[in-house]
């Protein structure tokens, strides 16, 4: 599964490189994060990077029957 250049920085971020990802993100995209939110949002960041990695990783591997579509709303 080919992934492009934004999943694949997002999935190289180690755990503590998260935090200075999500306060940049967010002020690249104009959302002001207020301070008691921080924690939060870095933790979930954490576990969606992990998830991300797993799916990826499936994909890459060919596990399951069906061929990986990209999401179109």
């Amino acid at each position: 599964m080919a992934i492009d250049a934004a999943l694949k920085a997002f999935l190289d971020l180690s755990d503590g490189d998260v935090a200075a990802y999500a306060e940049a993100r967010a002020a690249e995209i104009g959302l002001p994060l207020p301070e008691p939110t921080l924690p939060g949002v870095r933790e979930n960041l954490a576990l969606l990077r992990v998830q991300t990695a797993l799916f990826v990783a499936a994909l890459s591997s060919g596990v399951g029957s069906d061929t990986a579509e990209t999401f179109t709303p």
